[in-house]
């Protein structure tokens, strides 16, 4: 173009035609290019102009620490050539027409009897996770995407694990808690096995672990790396087994109180009849046991034309619970005193889904619920008082239970009854100094929580510590 004097035109026709709707979807937001010697670029525009990426021009790219890597990515006039008319990637358009993101029109706003006629959502959801995904990147919003930053312990071990395990991985939270060695666990929607094969690691040869998915591509490449993993882990046998079938069948596979700790990383709200999942995990769990999990809540009801939306139902967004009616579900179950560990309100910025979703705020909520006999619906003052002893290598000096409850070493705190029970009758007891007994009730143990913890939030719209 320069050649031949055209460059200026043919970059004022680009100009011209710029469509601000293709920003979210060029590839320079997932996508690295690397030279053959190890220069990390933004594209293959940069790499062809020599322009490396800011403030790693001096490092290969087996020196970055992808977990934490969020660089920015370097502009240049060359850059309109991908975000003019319906944009331009390797695999063609990057959007459907201009000022219009890419959702099929059958996704659009429905009225709830259109929704309603032809959703299917075991069908929907096998089709959106085993057919349109192809990787993490292809998702549309967030909501599927890990937002907590990742501990110490899992970060070590997923140079381990497999890249196609890797390359599928869809959750919105941290769902491996501290101290899980020897245990035995089961993954809830294990999709690849990402998270199994974390914790088949961080459980060692003596731990197990069970994932099971419904989505035959998915479980295939878990079931695919099983030997392999455990030499790569340095056993002597395989600590896994993947299980292709519907956790609404867990029945099927796993008998009653056999498991330490059942996880799940963003798939209740995937899951049409919520409860009778919900049922199987508590059925499985030992007494004593853990369902440490993620997902995503809304703070209303979701309405119908929402709920059976096909994007938005794949996205994590149309299956989201009610919080409020969440915690009824799982109290009526048996988990009397659900806890939230964490939670993030999730952004969501293509506009199309913003426009369906409307006024609805969805929150990435992790919890821990624990099967265990005495546990009270409300905090009772009991007079107990922990004191936790350290040994945890995961937390050698603080312990977090929950968002409001953080224990430090050696420092004694006032504890409610059902903490007392949760320090006292689990996995975590060998850690913790337990003092005090039921004989005396002392009435409702206000504002609970420890000193480091966070206070209790009255207002969240949803389950604190000892709410």
């Amino acid at each position: 173009l320069e050649k031949e004097g055209s460059y200026t035109k043919y970059l004022d026709l680009l100009k011209q035609h710029f469509n601000p709707s293709t920003l979210e979807q060029v590839m320079c937001r997932d996508i690295l290019t690397i030279d053959y010697q190890g220069n990390v670029y933004d594209c293959d525009f940069n790499l062809a102009d020599k322009r490396k990426i800011k403030g790693y021009e001096e490092k290969k790219f087996w020196e970055i620490d992808l977990d934490t890597f969020h660089a920015e990515v370097s502009l240049a006039e060359y850059c309109y050539a991908c975000t003019a008319d319906t944009g331009s990637s390797c695999h063609g358009s990057l959007v459907k027409e201009k000022g219009k993101t890419a959702l099929p029109d059958q996704d659009r706003k429905r009225t709830p009897a259109q929704a309603g006629a032809d959703f299917d959502v075991k069908e929907s959801v096998r089709q959106y996770y085993g057919e349109e995904l192809t990787e993490t990147g292809d998702l549309k919003t967030n909501a599927c995407c890990t937002i907590d930053a990742i501990p110490a312990q899992v970060k070590a071990a997923l140079p381990l694990i497999h890249d196609e395990i890797k390359m599928k991985y869809y959750g919105c939270g941290n769902t491996i808690p501290e101290y899980i060695q020897g245990l035995s666990i089961l993954d809830m929607g294990c999709g690849t096995g990402r998270d199994s094969y974390v914790m088949a690691y961080l459980a060692g040869e003596q731990g197990f672990v069970y994932g099971i998915d419904m989505t035959e591509s998915q479980i295939r490449v878990a079931q695919r790396y099983v030997g392999e993993q455990a030499a790569r882990f340095g056993y002597a046998r395989p600590n896994a087994k993947f299980i292709h079938d519907e956790m609404e069948n867990l029945h099927k596979h796993l008998t009653p109180g056999s498991i330490d700790l059942v996880t799940s990383n963003c798939v209740i709200n995937l899951v049409e009849d919520k409860e009778q999942v919900l049922k199987e995990i508590y059925r499985v769990l030992k007494n004593g046991g853990e369902f440490y999990f993620s997902d995503v809540y809304a703070d209303r009801r979701v309405p119908e034309e929402v709920r059976k939306n096909r994007i938005l139902y794949g996205e994590c967004l149309g299956g989201a619970l009610y919080q409020n009616d969440f915690e009824r579900i799982v109290r009526s179950i048996g988990f009397a005193d659900p806890r939230v560990v964490s939670k993030q309100v999730i952004d969501i910025q293509n506009e199309d889904i913003k426009a369906l979703a409307g006024n609805i705020t969805f929150t990435s909520v992790t919890y821990r619920l624990w099967k265990l006999d005495g546990l009270e619906d409300a905090c009772e003052d009991y007079g107990h008082v922990a004191v936790y002893k350290g040994g945890i290598p995961e937390s050698p000096f603080t312990l977090r239970l929950d968002d409001g409850h953080v224990f430090e070493r050696n420092k004694p705190e006032r504890v409610c009854g059902n903490t007392a029970l949760m320090l006292s009758k689990t996995r975590l007891r060998d850690f913790f100094h337990v003092t005090g007994s039921f004989d005396e009730h002392f009435g409702l143990f206000t504002d609970c929580g420890t000193a480091a913890g966070e206070p209790p939030k009255a207002d969240s719209g949803g389950g604190g510590a000892c709410c």
